[in-house]
């Protein structure tokens, strides 16, 4: 009897030992969803910070650009003014009060002038002999921005060519 006794205890051992480690796998399994919902939670949260970040700098840049258009009116315009008249005077308040807030909202003029070009800024629309070095940017026709770090628009370039100028072969 002893014996049986032993058994069923034996066989009881087992059976518990069974779902004890059964139970042990449920839980490791557990643990790892729960992480893996954490992580998923995680990048989630970084993804949707990442999209909301680049929906307002293309909100801010579609804005700052008809700003930027703006600007150009006003530089074209005190081109053209009267020096010290009185319309004169206030195209150039409005205009540094327009640079101002361009300012306060993290757009930077580029410099282009006597700078070497780089086509990612500059946008060369003219090839041209120039007291520069060869490729080095001689004039700018519009300026080019940048906004929070990030470039807005680029500026358009005349760049030295010191090549001479090939004429077209005559027929």
């Amino acid at each position: 009897m002893e014996n049986n006794q032993n058994y069923s205890e034996g066989g009881q051992r087992d059976e518990v030992q069974g779902e004890l480690e059964a139970v042990r796998r449920e839980a490791a399994e557990n643990h790892d969803k729960y992480l893996r919902a954490l992580a998923e939670s995680e990048n989630m949260r970084k993804r949707l910070e990442r999209l909301c970040d680049d929906r307002v700098w293309q909100t801010k840049k579609r804005l700052v650009g008809h700003l930027l258009e703006l600007a150009d009116r006003f530089e074209d315009a005190l081109r053209y003014a009267s020096a010290d008249s009185p319309l004169e005077q206030g195209i150039r308040i409005t205009y540094q009060q327009l640079q101002k807030t361009l300012d306060q909202e993290g757009v930077k003029a580029l410099r282009s002038v006597g700078q070497v070009f780089d086509p990612s800024i500059h946008e060369a629309v003219e090839l041209g002999d120039g007291p520069g070095r060869e490729n080095t940017v001689v004039q700018e026709y519009r300026k080019g921005y940048s906004l929070d770090g990030r470039l807005l628009r680029a500026a358009r370039v005349q760049v030295a060519s010191n090549h001479p100028k090939q004429t077209p072969p005559e027929s």
